[in-house]
C-alpha cells in the first residue's frame, strides 16, 4: 500500500522541482549547406550553327563507259583498294576494235586517192577543186579514226587515282549504254567532307574558313575538326537549303573510309567572334521566367551566395549564354542551388559533380 503525503509537503516538493535548473539549449551553429561551384567563361555573341549530313570523299568519282557494250569484266568490288591506272573493268571489245579497224582502212583509201589526185592534179586531169575535195575527205578519214581509236581505249575503266572502290553499279554479262555508271571511287588523298543543308539564315552567316566541330553518329565518342571549305549561291529547289560542304580532319581515325556516315557538325561563325557573352553550366539555373533565370553567384570573401536574375540570350547544349554580362572571374552554383536563399554561407565542396 502506498503511503501518500500530506498536501502541503506535496506543495512543497512540486515548487521545488519546478525551481530546479533547466539544462542550457544546444547553441552550436548549424552546418553550412555544401555545393558545387563553377567559374563563367565568355563565348560567342550568337549561337553556333547547327547542322547534319553524310560524309564522303572529297574527290569521288563515277565511272562509265564511253561507248555502250556488253560488260566482259568487273574486276573489283565495294571497299577493295585501287591504284591509279589499274583496269577496273572492260567491255566486250569485238565491236569497238571492228569500228577501228574500218576507220583505218577508210584513213588507207582516202590516202592513196589524195595520192592519185595529185599525180592526176600536174598532169591537168583534175581541177584543183577535185584535189582539195581528197585532201578534206582524208583529214575526215585521219579524225574518224582519232575517234574510234579514243572509244576503244575507253572501252576500259581505269582507276584515276589511289583510292578505294565505294559502289559497284553493274556486272558482267549486263548490257550498258554509254555513260551509265559501272563504279564510283574516291580519291585516298582528298580526304572527308561532310555535306550539310543550311536554313537561309544560317547560310548568311557562315562563311567560308569558318571553324567547326563534327561528331559521327557511329563514333559518338570523337569529336572532329573540320573547316567549311564551300557554300552554295542558291538553295536547293527541293530541300529549300544552302549546301554547305566542310573538310573534316579524319587523318588520325585509323579508319578506311567515312563515306555515308551520319555527321552532326557544330560551325562557329566568325562574324560570331566579334563580341562575347557570359557562358555558364545550365546546371547552375534554378528556375527560369520567360527570358529571365535565376542563380546563385559565389562571393569568395565571404563565403556567401547572392541571387541574381540575368536574362538568358540562348542555349547551346549544356551550357547557357546570358543576354546581360557578369563581372570577370564570377563563379556560379552548380549543385545546390534549389536550396539556397540569398546572402546565405555555404560550404564549397572541391571536385566535379559525380
Amino acid at each position: 500500500m502506498t503511503a501518500r503525503l500530506p498536501l502541503p509537503i506535496a506543495v512543497s516538493l512540486a515548487l521545488l522541482a519546478g525551481c530546479s535548473p533547466r539544462p542550457a539549449p544546444d547553441t552550436a551553429p548549424a552546418p553550412l549547406r555544401a555545393v558545387r561551384i563553377a567559374a563563367v567563361s565568355r563565348g560567342p555573341a550568337e549561337p553556333p550553327v547547327q547542322a547534319s549530313g553524310l560524309a564522303a570523299s572529297r574527290d569521288q568519282t563515277t565511272l562509265a563507259f564511253k561507248v555502250g557494250g556488253v560488260i566482259a569484266a568487273v574486276e573489283v568490288r565495294e571497299g577493295d583498294a585501287v591504284r591509279a591506272g589499274q583496269r577496273l573493268a572492260r567491255i566486250e571489245a569485238a565491236e569497238v576494235d571492228a569500228a577501228v579497224v574500218q576507220a583505218r582502212e577508210a584513213l588507207a583509201k582516202a590516202g592513196r586517192d589524195l595520192a592519185r589526185g595529185r599525180t592526176l592534179f600536174a598532169a591537168d586531169v583534175v581541177t584543183r577543186e577535185q584535189l582539195d575535195d581528197l585532201g578534206t575527205a582524208e583529214a575526215v578519214a585521219s579524225a574518224q579514226l582519232d575517234a574510234a581509236q579514243f572509244n576503244r581505249r575507253h572501252a576500259e575503266i581505269t582507276a584515276p587515282a589511289d583510292g578505294r572502290v565505294l559502289a559497284r553499279h553493274a556486272e558482267p554479262r549486263e548490257l550498258v549504254a554509254a555513260g551509265s555508271p559501272v563504279l564510283t571511287v574516291s580519291a585516298s588523298s582528298s580526304g572527308t567532307v561532310l555535306e550539310v543543308g543550311l536554313a537561309d539564315r544560317d547560310a548568311l552567316r557562315v562563311a567560308v574558313g569558318d571553324r567547326a566541330e563534327v561528331r559521327f553518329d557511329a563514333l559518338p565518342d570523337r569529336l572532329f575538326a573540320a573547316t567549311v571549305q564551300e557554300i552554295a549561291r542558291a538553295s536547293d529547289p527541293r530541300t529549300g537549303t544552302w549546301r554547305c560542304q566542310l573538310a573534316v580532319d579524319t587523318s588520325d581515325a585509323g579508319l578506311p573510309a567515312f563515306t555515308g556516315l551520319i555527321g552532326r557538325a557544330r560551325i562557329t561563325p566568325a562574324s560570331s567572334l566579334a563580341a562575347t557573352r557570359s557562358y555558364l553550366p545550365i546546371a547552375a539555373l534554378v528556375e527560369g521566367d520567360q527570358d529571365k533565370a535565376r542563380l546563385y553567384l559565389f562571393d569568395p570573401s565571404t563565403g556567401t551566395v547572392h541571387s541574381r536574375e540575368p536574362r538568358v540570350a540562348f542555349l547551346s547544349g549544356d551550357t547557357v549564354a546570358l543576354a546581360e554580362p557578369l563581372p570577370d572571374g564570377s563563379q556560379v552554383v552548380t549543385e545546390g542551388a534549389a536550396y539556397l536563399h540569398d546572402g546565405e554561407a555555404v560550404q564549397v565542396i572541391a571536385g566535379a559533380a559525380p
